[in-house]
Protein backbone atom coordinates (compact mmCIF):
# COMPACT_ATOMS: atom_id res chain seq x y z
CA UNK A 1 0.00 0.00 0.00
CA UNK A 2 1.58 3.63 -0.95
CA UNK A 3 2.42 5.16 2.53
CA UNK A 4 0.57 8.49 1.31
CA UNK A 5 -2.80 6.09 1.93
CA UNK A 6 -1.12 4.99 5.66
CA UNK A 7 -1.19 8.69 6.61
CA UNK A 8 -4.76 9.41 5.06
CA UNK A 9 -5.86 6.42 7.43
CA UNK A 10 -3.83 7.43 10.68
CA UNK A 11 -5.68 11.26 9.51
CA UNK A 12 -9.15 9.82 9.53
CA UNK A 13 -8.90 8.35 12.63
CA UNK A 14 -7.47 11.13 14.52
CA UNK A 15 -10.26 13.24 12.88
CA UNK A 16 -12.63 10.42 14.04
CA UNK A 17 -11.77 10.33 17.11
CA UNK A 18 -11.96 14.66 17.88
CA UNK A 19 -15.44 14.82 16.50
CA UNK A 20 -16.41 11.64 18.91
CA UNK A 21 -14.54 13.50 21.84
CA UNK A 22 -16.72 16.93 20.67
CA UNK A 23 -20.02 14.70 20.47
CA UNK A 24 -19.45 13.46 23.97
CA UNK A 25 -18.09 16.26 25.75
CA UNK A 26 -21.62 18.04 24.45
CA UNK A 27 -23.92 15.29 25.48
CA UNK A 28 -22.12 13.83 29.02
CA UNK A 29 -21.64 17.06 30.83
CA UNK A 30 -18.20 16.29 31.60
CA UNK A 31 -16.44 18.77 34.29
CA UNK A 32 -13.21 18.71 36.28
CA UNK A 33 -12.57 16.42 38.85
CA UNK A 34 -12.60 19.54 41.38
CA UNK A 35 -16.09 20.30 40.99
CA UNK A 36 -17.17 16.48 40.86
CA UNK A 37 -15.42 16.48 44.48
CA UNK A 38 -17.39 18.99 45.42
CA UNK A 39 -20.81 17.73 44.42
CA UNK A 40 -20.34 14.02 45.46
CA UNK A 41 -18.85 15.29 48.94
CA UNK A 42 -15.70 12.88 48.37
CA UNK A 43 -13.37 14.68 46.46
CA UNK A 44 -12.64 11.74 44.76
CA UNK A 45 -13.71 13.09 41.21
CA UNK A 46 -14.75 9.58 40.58
CA UNK A 47 -17.43 7.45 40.18
CA UNK A 48 -18.12 3.38 40.19
CA UNK A 49 -20.08 1.99 38.10
CA UNK A 50 -21.69 -1.25 38.64
CA UNK A 51 -18.63 -3.31 37.14
CA UNK A 52 -16.04 -2.04 38.89
CA UNK A 53 -14.72 0.72 36.57
CA UNK A 54 -14.31 3.82 37.21
CA UNK A 55 -15.96 6.85 35.16
CA UNK A 56 -13.75 10.19 35.58
CA UNK A 57 -15.37 13.32 35.51
CA UNK A 58 -19.11 12.07 35.15
CA UNK A 59 -21.85 13.56 37.18
CA UNK A 60 -24.81 11.39 36.69
CA UNK A 61 -28.03 14.18 36.22
CA UNK A 62 -30.96 14.14 37.80
CA UNK A 63 -34.13 13.07 36.10
CA UNK A 64 -35.83 16.60 36.14
CA UNK A 65 -39.14 16.13 35.68
CA UNK A 66 -41.94 19.10 35.84
CA UNK A 67 -43.75 19.25 38.91
CA UNK A 68 -47.13 20.36 39.91
CA UNK A 69 -47.35 22.38 43.52
CA UNK A 70 -46.01 25.36 44.92
CA UNK A 71 -44.28 24.18 47.71
CA UNK A 72 -44.39 27.95 49.60
CA UNK A 73 -48.35 28.08 49.58
CA UNK A 74 -48.44 27.41 53.28
CA UNK A 75 -51.21 29.64 53.88
CA UNK A 76 -55.08 28.31 53.34
CA UNK A 77 -57.31 29.14 50.41
CA UNK A 78 -59.00 31.97 49.85
CA UNK A 79 -62.85 31.74 50.84
CA UNK A 80 -64.97 31.96 47.62
CA UNK A 81 -65.94 35.41 46.81
CA UNK A 82 -69.25 36.25 48.00
CA UNK A 83 -72.46 36.75 45.11
CA UNK A 84 -72.97 40.51 44.66
CA UNK A 85 -76.17 39.69 42.67
CA UNK A 86 -79.65 40.15 44.27
CA UNK A 87 -81.69 36.78 45.49
CA UNK A 88 -83.66 35.10 42.69
CA UNK A 89 -80.83 35.52 39.93
CA UNK A 90 -79.40 32.38 38.28
CA UNK A 91 -76.25 32.05 40.24
CA UNK A 92 -78.44 31.92 43.49
CA UNK A 93 -78.42 28.43 44.40
CA UNK A 94 -79.55 28.64 48.41
CA UNK A 95 -82.76 26.67 49.10
CA UNK A 96 -82.23 24.55 46.39
CA UNK A 97 -81.48 20.80 45.56
CA UNK A 98 -78.38 19.63 43.60
CA UNK A 99 -80.86 17.97 41.68
CA UNK A 100 -82.92 21.36 40.56
CA UNK A 101 -79.51 22.85 39.45
CA UNK A 102 -79.99 21.37 35.86
CA UNK A 103 -76.02 19.99 35.96
CA UNK A 104 -76.84 17.40 33.72
CA UNK A 105 -74.63 14.29 33.16
CA UNK A 106 -71.17 14.17 33.92
CA UNK A 107 -70.18 12.54 31.38
CA UNK A 108 -69.66 15.67 28.89
CA UNK A 109 -66.35 15.87 30.27
CA UNK A 110 -63.43 17.08 28.02
CA UNK A 111 -65.48 19.72 25.90
CA UNK A 112 -65.34 23.42 28.17
CA UNK A 113 -69.21 23.01 28.74
CA UNK A 114 -71.67 21.62 31.42
CA UNK A 115 -73.86 18.61 30.36
CA UNK A 116 -76.68 19.45 29.01
CA UNK A 117 -79.75 17.09 28.98
CA UNK A 118 -81.52 16.79 25.83
CA UNK A 119 -78.93 17.19 23.71
CA UNK A 120 -77.26 14.78 21.33
CA UNK A 121 -77.78 12.12 23.16
CA UNK A 122 -76.23 9.62 21.21
CA UNK A 123 -73.24 11.47 21.16
CA UNK A 124 -70.56 12.06 23.81
CA UNK A 125 -67.52 14.03 24.02
CA UNK A 126 -64.00 12.47 24.43
CA UNK A 127 -60.44 14.40 24.31
CA UNK A 128 -58.27 12.11 22.21
CA UNK A 129 -54.03 12.80 21.02
CA UNK A 130 -53.72 12.34 17.62
CA UNK A 131 -50.05 11.18 16.47
CA UNK A 132 -49.44 11.47 19.97
CA UNK A 133 -48.64 15.18 19.40
CA UNK A 134 -51.99 16.88 18.49
CA UNK A 135 -54.92 16.63 21.05
CA UNK A 136 -58.41 17.92 20.61
CA UNK A 137 -61.89 17.68 21.38
CA UNK A 138 -64.06 15.23 19.36
CA UNK A 139 -67.41 13.51 19.42
CA UNK A 140 -68.00 9.93 18.39
CA UNK A 141 -70.66 7.57 18.77
CA UNK A 142 -71.53 5.92 22.05
CA UNK A 143 -71.81 2.71 20.68
CA UNK A 144 -68.58 1.80 19.32
CA UNK A 145 -67.67 -1.39 17.62
CA UNK A 146 -64.42 -3.05 16.36
CA UNK A 147 -61.28 -1.66 17.03
CA UNK A 148 -59.99 1.99 17.75
CA UNK A 149 -57.47 3.32 15.45
CA UNK A 150 -53.78 2.65 16.80
CA UNK A 151 -53.04 6.24 16.02
CA UNK A 152 -56.04 7.61 18.46
CA UNK A 153 -55.34 7.28 22.30
CA UNK A 154 -58.15 8.61 24.63
CA UNK A 155 -56.20 10.52 27.72
CA UNK A 156 -57.33 11.34 31.20
CA UNK A 157 -58.18 15.12 31.89
CA UNK A 158 -56.95 16.33 35.36
CA UNK A 159 -59.98 18.30 36.39
CA UNK A 160 -63.21 19.39 35.48
CA UNK A 161 -65.05 22.24 33.59
CA UNK A 162 -68.48 21.75 35.19
CA UNK A 163 -69.05 24.15 37.62
CA UNK A 164 -70.16 23.14 40.84
CA UNK A 165 -71.14 25.29 44.41
CA UNK A 166 -71.21 23.06 47.19
CA UNK A 167 -69.81 24.86 49.16
CA UNK A 168 -72.44 25.08 51.58
CA UNK A 169 -71.96 20.84 52.07
CA UNK A 170 -68.20 21.31 53.63
CA UNK A 171 -67.35 19.56 56.28
CA UNK A 172 -67.92 22.53 59.61
CA UNK A 173 -65.11 23.33 62.43
CA UNK A 174 -66.86 22.50 65.45
CA UNK A 175 -66.61 21.87 69.10
CA UNK A 176 -67.87 18.44 69.72
CA UNK A 177 -67.66 18.70 73.87
CA UNK A 178 -70.53 21.09 73.98
CA UNK A 179 -72.59 18.69 72.54
CA UNK A 180 -71.65 15.26 74.45
CA UNK A 181 -74.11 13.83 77.04
CA UNK A 182 -72.69 12.47 80.18
CA UNK A 183 -72.95 8.78 78.52
CA UNK A 184 -70.97 10.01 75.38
CA UNK A 185 -68.62 11.38 78.29
CA UNK A 186 -68.27 8.53 79.97
CA UNK A 187 -67.83 5.90 76.39
CA UNK A 188 -64.82 8.90 75.49
CA UNK A 189 -62.73 8.56 78.65
CA UNK A 190 -62.70 4.65 77.66
CA UNK A 191 -62.08 4.44 74.19
CA UNK A 192 -58.80 4.35 73.00
CA UNK A 193 -57.54 3.22 69.33
CA UNK A 194 -56.44 0.01 68.69
CA UNK A 195 -54.15 -1.21 65.51
CA UNK A 196 -52.76 -4.76 65.10
CA UNK A 197 -50.29 -3.21 62.67
CA UNK A 198 -48.67 -0.68 65.49
CA UNK A 199 -48.13 -4.06 67.55
CA UNK A 200 -46.68 -5.99 64.80
CA UNK A 201 -43.92 -3.27 64.75
CA UNK A 202 -43.59 -2.85 68.26
CA UNK A 203 -42.85 -6.99 68.37
CA UNK A 204 -40.46 -6.51 65.28
CA UNK A 205 -38.13 -4.51 67.33
CA UNK A 206 -38.18 -7.57 69.65
CA UNK A 207 -37.60 -10.62 68.06
CA UNK A 208 -34.58 -12.71 69.39
CA UNK A 209 -33.63 -16.15 67.42
CA UNK A 210 -35.06 -18.22 64.33
CA UNK A 211 -37.74 -19.23 66.13
CA UNK A 212 -39.43 -16.36 66.77
CA UNK A 213 -38.60 -14.87 63.53
CA UNK A 214 -40.90 -17.51 62.24
CA UNK A 215 -43.40 -17.54 64.68
CA UNK A 216 -43.74 -13.57 63.74
CA UNK A 217 -44.03 -14.30 60.48
CA UNK A 218 -47.20 -17.57 60.94
CA UNK A 219 -48.83 -15.25 63.06
CA UNK A 220 -49.13 -12.43 60.40
CA UNK A 221 -52.85 -12.37 58.06
CA UNK A 222 -52.24 -14.58 55.19
CA UNK A 223 -53.81 -11.52 52.85
CA UNK A 224 -51.39 -8.81 54.30
CA UNK A 225 -48.28 -11.03 52.27
CA UNK A 226 -47.91 -12.50 49.25
CA UNK A 227 -48.93 -16.29 48.92
CA UNK A 228 -47.62 -19.10 50.24
CA UNK A 229 -45.33 -16.51 52.44
CA UNK A 230 -45.36 -18.98 55.41
CA UNK A 231 -44.89 -22.14 54.05
CA UNK A 232 -41.51 -21.05 51.89
CA UNK A 233 -40.09 -19.56 54.80
CA UNK A 234 -40.11 -22.08 56.58
CA UNK A 235 -38.94 -24.55 53.99
CA UNK A 236 -36.33 -22.22 53.23
CA UNK A 237 -34.85 -22.26 57.02
CA UNK A 238 -35.16 -26.42 57.19
CA UNK A 239 -33.37 -26.53 53.63
CA UNK A 240 -30.61 -24.28 55.12
CA UNK A 241 -30.49 -25.92 58.64
CA UNK A 242 -30.09 -29.93 58.43
CA UNK A 243 -28.78 -31.13 61.74
CA UNK A 244 -25.01 -30.34 62.12
CA UNK A 245 -24.16 -34.50 62.23
CA UNK A 246 -25.85 -34.15 58.58
CA UNK A 247 -24.06 -31.57 57.22
CA UNK A 248 -21.24 -33.97 55.99
CA UNK A 249 -24.01 -36.09 54.11
CA UNK A 250 -24.82 -33.07 51.91
CA UNK A 251 -23.53 -31.09 49.14
CA UNK A 252 -22.88 -27.46 48.55
CA UNK A 253 -22.82 -24.52 46.73
CA UNK A 254 -19.88 -21.90 48.09
CA UNK A 255 -20.24 -18.47 47.51
CA UNK A 256 -17.32 -16.22 47.53
CA UNK A 257 -17.28 -11.88 48.04
CA UNK A 258 -17.63 -10.41 45.23
CA UNK A 259 -16.08 -6.67 45.24
CA UNK A 260 -16.67 -4.34 48.10
CA UNK A 261 -17.99 -1.92 44.95
CA UNK A 262 -21.06 -4.03 46.03
CA UNK A 263 -23.68 -2.39 47.78
CA UNK A 264 -25.80 -4.68 50.09
CA UNK A 265 -28.59 -4.28 47.89
CA UNK A 266 -26.79 -6.45 45.36
CA UNK A 267 -25.24 -8.64 47.57
CA UNK A 268 -28.72 -9.80 49.17
CA UNK A 269 -30.34 -10.10 45.70
CA UNK A 270 -27.18 -11.77 44.39
CA UNK A 271 -27.17 -14.14 47.30
CA UNK A 272 -30.66 -14.55 47.04
CA UNK A 273 -30.36 -15.72 43.17
CA UNK A 274 -27.62 -18.14 44.48
CA UNK A 275 -29.61 -19.53 47.10
CA UNK A 276 -32.17 -20.17 44.30
CA UNK A 277 -29.53 -22.03 41.94
CA UNK A 278 -28.00 -24.09 44.82
CA UNK A 279 -31.97 -25.23 45.85
CA UNK A 280 -32.63 -26.23 41.85
CA UNK A 281 -29.46 -28.55 42.60
CA UNK A 282 -29.88 -30.27 45.52
CA UNK A 283 -27.39 -28.24 47.47
CA UNK A 284 -27.59 -25.98 50.60
CA UNK A 285 -25.77 -22.50 49.86
CA UNK A 286 -23.53 -21.71 52.59
CA UNK A 287 -20.60 -18.81 52.66
CA UNK A 288 -17.00 -18.89 52.01
CA UNK A 289 -15.42 -18.31 55.59
CA UNK A 290 -12.55 -17.74 54.28
CA UNK A 291 -14.12 -14.65 52.10
CA UNK A 292 -17.47 -13.60 52.77
CA UNK A 293 -20.37 -12.44 51.03
CA UNK A 294 -20.68 -8.33 52.08
CA UNK A 295 -17.83 -8.73 54.15
CA UNK A 296 -16.81 -5.46 53.64
CA UNK A 297 -19.77 -3.74 55.51
CA UNK A 298 -18.48 -5.58 58.67
CA UNK A 299 -15.45 -4.93 60.70
CA UNK A 300 -12.64 -7.45 61.13
CA UNK A 301 -13.54 -8.79 64.55
CA UNK A 302 -17.53 -8.52 64.66
CA UNK A 303 -17.77 -12.24 65.80
CA UNK A 304 -15.91 -14.55 68.46
CA UNK A 305 -15.25 -17.00 65.83
CA UNK A 306 -13.02 -14.65 63.62
CA UNK A 307 -15.39 -14.69 60.64
CA UNK A 308 -15.88 -12.04 59.28
CA UNK A 309 -19.59 -12.39 57.42
CA UNK A 310 -23.12 -11.10 57.16
CA UNK A 311 -23.60 -13.62 60.80
CA UNK A 312 -22.31 -10.50 62.44
CA UNK A 313 -25.47 -9.00 61.88
CA UNK A 314 -27.72 -11.52 60.48
CA UNK A 315 -29.09 -15.18 61.77
CA UNK A 316 -27.16 -17.72 60.92
CA UNK A 317 -27.65 -18.15 57.04
CA UNK A 318 -26.90 -22.09 57.52
CA UNK A 319 -26.03 -24.74 60.07
CA UNK A 320 -23.42 -25.83 58.05
CA UNK A 321 -20.10 -24.07 56.93
CA UNK A 322 -17.35 -23.91 55.05
CA UNK A 323 -14.90 -24.44 57.53
CA UNK A 324 -16.20 -27.78 58.96
CA UNK A 325 -18.12 -29.46 56.18
CA UNK A 326 -16.51 -29.14 53.27
CA UNK A 327 -14.63 -32.13 51.60
CA UNK A 328 -12.73 -32.59 48.08
CA UNK A 329 -15.64 -33.60 46.23
CA UNK A 330 -18.93 -31.94 47.96
CA UNK A 331 -19.28 -28.71 46.76
CA UNK A 332 -18.65 -26.14 44.18
CA UNK A 333 -17.25 -22.68 45.04
CA UNK A 334 -18.82 -19.75 42.88
CA UNK A 335 -16.23 -16.42 42.96
CA UNK A 336 -19.25 -13.90 42.39
CA UNK A 337 -22.74 -13.74 41.51
CA UNK A 338 -22.46 -13.45 37.49
CA UNK A 339 -19.46 -16.65 36.96
CA UNK A 340 -21.47 -19.30 37.29
CA UNK A 341 -19.95 -22.53 36.34
CA UNK A 342 -20.91 -24.02 33.35
CA UNK A 343 -22.04 -27.24 34.95
CA UNK A 344 -24.73 -25.30 36.69
CA UNK A 345 -27.56 -25.09 35.15
CA UNK A 346 -28.00 -20.66 34.98
CA UNK A 347 -31.47 -19.68 34.98
CA UNK A 348 -32.00 -15.91 35.18
CA UNK A 349 -34.92 -16.17 37.83
CA UNK A 350 -33.61 -19.04 39.81
CA UNK A 351 -37.13 -19.47 41.39
CA UNK A 352 -36.77 -23.53 42.94
CA UNK A 353 -38.99 -25.59 41.17
CA UNK A 354 -41.36 -26.88 43.85
CA UNK A 355 -41.83 -22.70 44.43
CA UNK A 356 -42.45 -22.04 40.93
CA UNK A 357 -45.33 -24.49 40.20
CA UNK A 358 -47.09 -23.80 43.48
CA UNK A 359 -47.02 -20.45 42.33
CA UNK A 360 -48.17 -21.44 38.47
CA UNK A 361 -51.15 -23.85 39.91
CA UNK A 362 -52.65 -21.35 41.78
CA UNK A 363 -52.29 -17.78 39.73
CA UNK A 364 -51.69 -19.28 35.94
CA UNK A 365 -51.66 -15.77 34.55
CA UNK A 366 -48.87 -14.69 37.11
CA UNK A 367 -45.99 -13.05 34.98
CA UNK A 368 -41.97 -14.63 35.20
CA UNK A 369 -40.88 -11.21 36.39
CA UNK A 370 -43.30 -11.48 39.09
CA UNK A 371 -42.51 -14.84 39.96
CA UNK A 372 -39.05 -13.97 40.24
CA UNK A 373 -40.04 -10.26 42.56
CA UNK A 374 -41.74 -13.08 44.66
CA UNK A 375 -38.58 -15.35 44.89
CA UNK A 376 -36.29 -12.56 45.73
CA UNK A 377 -39.09 -11.32 48.51
CA UNK A 378 -38.78 -14.38 49.98
CA UNK A 379 -34.74 -14.99 50.29
CA UNK A 380 -34.14 -11.16 51.18
CA UNK A 381 -36.93 -11.66 54.25
CA UNK A 382 -35.07 -15.12 55.25
CA UNK A 383 -31.52 -13.70 55.05
CA UNK A 384 -32.04 -10.32 56.41
CA UNK A 385 -33.71 -11.82 60.04
CA UNK A 386 -31.46 -9.54 62.21
CA UNK A 387 -29.84 -11.40 65.30
CA UNK A 388 -30.55 -10.31 68.96
CA UNK A 389 -27.36 -8.19 69.49
CA UNK A 390 -27.75 -6.32 66.28
CA UNK A 391 -31.28 -5.75 66.79
CA UNK A 392 -30.95 -4.42 70.52
CA UNK A 393 -28.65 -1.89 68.73
CA UNK A 394 -30.87 -0.82 66.51
CA UNK A 395 -33.65 -0.55 68.79
CA UNK A 396 -31.81 1.65 70.60
CA UNK A 397 -30.89 3.88 68.02
CA UNK A 398 -34.12 3.97 66.77
CA UNK A 399 -35.43 5.30 70.34
CA UNK A 400 -33.17 7.97 70.87
CA UNK A 401 -33.95 11.61 70.59
CA UNK A 402 -31.08 12.54 69.79
CA UNK A 403 -30.67 10.36 66.51
CA UNK A 404 -33.57 11.01 64.87
CA UNK A 405 -35.61 14.63 64.00
CA UNK A 406 -38.82 15.51 62.87
CA UNK A 407 -39.68 18.78 62.10
CA UNK A 408 -42.88 20.06 60.40
CA UNK A 409 -44.23 23.88 59.62
CA UNK A 410 -46.87 25.84 61.88
CA UNK A 411 -49.45 28.14 60.34
CA UNK A 412 -47.81 30.87 59.73
CA UNK A 413 -45.04 28.53 57.65
CA UNK A 414 -42.58 28.55 60.58
CA UNK A 415 -40.67 25.21 60.76
CA UNK A 416 -40.69 23.87 64.03
CA UNK A 417 -39.47 20.67 65.72
CA UNK A 418 -41.82 18.02 66.06
CA UNK A 419 -42.12 14.62 68.19
CA UNK A 420 -40.32 11.30 65.86
CA UNK A 421 -43.45 8.67 66.61
CA UNK A 422 -42.66 4.98 67.67
CA UNK A 423 -43.66 3.05 65.25
CA UNK A 424 -44.67 5.55 62.46
CA UNK A 425 -48.30 6.53 62.51
CA UNK A 426 -51.09 4.31 60.59
CA UNK A 427 -51.24 6.10 57.27
CA UNK A 428 -47.86 7.54 56.85
CA UNK A 429 -45.19 7.48 54.03
CA UNK A 430 -41.92 6.72 53.73
CA UNK A 431 -39.19 7.63 50.82
CA UNK A 432 -36.03 6.49 49.87
CA UNK A 433 -34.62 9.03 47.57
CA UNK A 434 -31.73 7.04 45.84
CA UNK A 435 -29.49 9.87 43.88
CA UNK A 436 -25.29 9.54 45.02
CA UNK A 437 -23.53 6.84 42.08
CA UNK A 438 -27.26 5.42 41.55
CA UNK A 439 -26.90 8.07 38.41
CA UNK A 440 -24.82 5.38 36.55
CA UNK A 441 -27.63 2.68 36.23
CA UNK A 442 -30.72 4.77 36.49
CA UNK A 443 -32.44 8.26 36.02
CA UNK A 444 -32.13 10.13 39.73
CA UNK A 445 -35.25 11.25 40.39
CA UNK A 446 -35.75 15.02 42.18
CA UNK A 447 -37.61 15.06 45.48
CA UNK A 448 -40.30 17.26 44.41
CA UNK A 449 -41.86 14.17 42.67
CA UNK A 450 -42.23 12.07 45.33
CA UNK A 451 -44.03 14.38 47.36
CA UNK A 452 -46.25 15.30 44.08
CA UNK A 453 -47.35 11.74 43.75
CA UNK A 454 -47.65 11.55 48.40
CA UNK A 455 -49.41 14.56 47.44
CA UNK A 456 -51.92 13.24 45.23
CA UNK A 457 -52.36 9.41 47.04
CA UNK A 458 -52.79 11.44 50.41
CA UNK A 459 -55.73 13.85 48.47
CA UNK A 460 -57.52 10.59 47.18
CA UNK A 461 -57.19 8.60 50.38
CA UNK A 462 -58.10 11.22 53.14
CA UNK A 463 -59.27 8.62 55.56
CA UNK A 464 -56.83 6.45 55.61
CA UNK A 465 -53.60 8.49 55.21
CA UNK A 466 -51.56 11.02 57.40
CA UNK A 467 -48.91 13.00 56.27
CA UNK A 468 -45.91 11.97 58.18
CA UNK A 469 -43.20 10.77 56.43
CA UNK A 470 -39.63 9.68 56.78
CA UNK A 471 -36.56 10.19 55.02
CA UNK A 472 -34.08 7.59 53.58
CA UNK A 473 -31.16 9.12 51.37
CA UNK A 474 -27.50 9.35 51.09
CA UNK A 475 -28.32 12.88 49.70
CA UNK A 476 -28.35 15.94 52.20
CA UNK A 477 -29.66 18.14 49.82
CA UNK A 478 -33.16 16.10 49.95
CA UNK A 479 -33.23 16.84 54.02
CA UNK A 480 -32.83 20.49 53.31
CA UNK A 481 -35.31 20.63 50.60
CA UNK A 482 -37.87 18.65 52.76
CA UNK A 483 -37.69 21.51 55.18
CA UNK A 484 -38.62 23.89 53.07
CA UNK A 485 -41.73 21.95 51.86
CA UNK A 486 -44.73 22.60 54.54
CA UNK A 487 -47.49 21.95 52.04
CA UNK A 488 -48.17 21.13 48.41
CA UNK A 489 -51.53 22.61 47.66
CA UNK A 490 -53.20 20.39 44.72
CA UNK A 491 -56.49 22.46 44.37
CA UNK A 492 -58.27 25.00 47.03
CA UNK A 493 -60.69 22.30 47.08
CA UNK A 494 -58.70 19.18 48.51
CA UNK A 495 -60.24 17.51 51.62
CA UNK A 496 -57.66 17.14 53.99
CA UNK A 497 -54.12 19.08 53.55
CA UNK A 498 -52.52 19.40 56.88
CA UNK A 499 -48.71 20.54 56.90
CA UNK A 500 -46.15 17.41 56.01
CA UNK A 501 -44.36 16.37 59.33
CA UNK A 502 -40.66 15.05 57.74
CA UNK A 503 -38.47 13.11 59.81
CA UNK A 504 -35.09 11.55 59.17
CA UNK A 505 -32.43 10.00 60.78
CA UNK A 506 -29.28 11.91 62.27
CA UNK A 507 -26.74 9.36 60.03
CA UNK A 508 -23.32 10.83 58.43
CA UNK A 509 -24.17 11.16 54.60
CA UNK A 510 -22.30 11.53 51.36
CA UNK A 511 -24.12 11.49 48.39
CA UNK A 512 -21.57 9.02 46.35
CA UNK A 513 -21.61 5.16 46.78
CA UNK A 514 -21.45 2.73 49.87
CA UNK A 515 -17.59 2.51 49.37
CA UNK A 516 -17.30 5.94 49.90
CA UNK A 517 -19.28 6.20 52.89
CA UNK A 518 -17.90 2.72 54.78
CA UNK A 519 -14.35 4.04 54.15
CA UNK A 520 -15.26 7.59 55.90
CA UNK A 521 -17.89 6.63 59.11
CA UNK A 522 -15.74 4.63 61.17
CA UNK A 523 -17.08 1.55 62.38
CA UNK A 524 -18.30 -0.66 59.40
CA UNK A 525 -20.89 -2.63 61.31
CA UNK A 526 -22.18 -0.18 63.20
CA UNK A 527 -22.71 1.97 59.94
CA UNK A 528 -24.53 -0.81 58.28
CA UNK A 529 -26.43 -1.25 61.13
CA UNK A 530 -28.04 2.47 61.42
CA UNK A 531 -28.39 1.26 57.48
CA UNK A 532 -30.50 -1.30 58.65
CA UNK A 533 -32.27 1.40 60.94
CA UNK A 534 -33.27 3.47 57.71
CA UNK A 535 -34.66 -0.12 56.49
CA UNK A 536 -36.70 -0.43 59.70
CA UNK A 537 -38.34 3.27 59.63
CA UNK A 538 -39.16 2.84 56.06
CA UNK A 539 -40.77 -0.15 56.48
CA UNK A 540 -43.51 0.62 59.64
CA UNK A 541 -44.88 2.84 56.73
CA UNK A 542 -47.87 1.46 55.35
CA UNK A 543 -47.38 3.55 51.92
CA UNK A 544 -43.90 3.51 50.29
CA UNK A 545 -42.37 5.66 47.61
CA UNK A 546 -39.36 4.76 45.79
CA UNK A 547 -37.29 3.53 42.75
CA UNK A 548 -37.06 -0.33 42.21
CA UNK A 549 -34.30 0.76 40.08
CA UNK A 550 -32.74 1.02 43.06
CA UNK A 551 -31.70 -2.62 45.04
CA UNK A 552 -32.18 -0.61 48.61
CA UNK A 553 -35.70 0.23 47.24
CA UNK A 554 -36.67 -3.60 46.34
CA UNK A 555 -35.43 -4.95 49.70
CA UNK A 556 -38.15 -2.15 51.32
CA UNK A 557 -40.57 -3.12 48.76
CA UNK A 558 -39.81 -6.91 49.66
CA UNK A 559 -39.08 -6.87 53.76
CA UNK A 560 -42.16 -4.78 54.22
CA UNK A 561 -44.67 -7.40 52.42
CA UNK A 562 -42.70 -10.34 54.05
CA UNK A 563 -42.19 -9.21 57.70
CA UNK A 564 -45.43 -6.20 57.86
CA UNK A 565 -48.02 -5.30 55.82
CA UNK A 566 -48.22 -5.78 51.62
CA UNK A 567 -51.77 -4.46 51.64
CA UNK A 568 -49.97 -0.96 51.79
CA UNK A 569 -49.62 1.02 48.43
CA UNK A 570 -45.69 0.69 46.70
CA UNK A 571 -45.78 4.30 44.48
CA UNK A 572 -42.82 4.06 41.89
CA UNK A 573 -41.26 7.30 41.21
CA UNK A 574 -39.14 6.20 38.28
CA UNK A 575 -39.25 4.94 34.95
CA UNK A 576 -40.50 1.77 34.76
CA UNK A 577 -37.59 0.73 31.90
CA UNK A 578 -35.32 0.88 35.36
CA UNK A 579 -36.14 -1.46 36.84
CA UNK A 580 -38.46 -4.50 34.51
CA UNK A 581 -35.77 -6.45 34.35
CA UNK A 582 -33.22 -5.61 36.54
CA UNK A 583 -30.36 -7.95 37.31
CA UNK A 584 -31.11 -9.71 40.56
Amino acid sequence: MPPQFGRLGILAVIFAFLCFSAWRFSHNGIVSDSTIGKLSGSGSGHIIDAHGDYIQGYVPPIHDTSHKHDYNANAPPPSPPSSSKPKGSNDDINGMDPDDLGLGSDLAVGDGRKGEQGKDNNKIYVTVTVKEVETKTVTQDRIVTGKPSEEVRTTATATSSISRRFERYAGLVEDYNQLLTPNDQKILGEMQTKSSRQDRLRRMYDLDGADEWLQFIKDQDDAAMPPFTKFAQEYIYNWQHPDPSDCKNRKFLVLHHNRDINGLGTVVHGTGWVLGLAMRHGRILIYDDEVSPGQNFLEQDCQASGVRSLDCIFLPFSSCSSTHHLTEDNHLKLESYWRIPLQINMSAAAVPPLFGQMLKNNFPEMHPDAMKYWWRSQAAAYMMRMNRPALDRLKALRLDETQNTAVTHSSTGELIDAKVPFPLPDGSFSMHVRHGDKGIEMELIPFRKYVDRAEEYAAMNMIMTQKTCFISTEDIGVIEEAKQIGNAWISPNTTSNPNWTWIWSNIPRINGGPVEQLNKFGNRTDMTIKWMLQMFFAIEAPHILGTRGSGWNRMIDELRCIWVDCRGSYMEVGPFEDWVHYNF
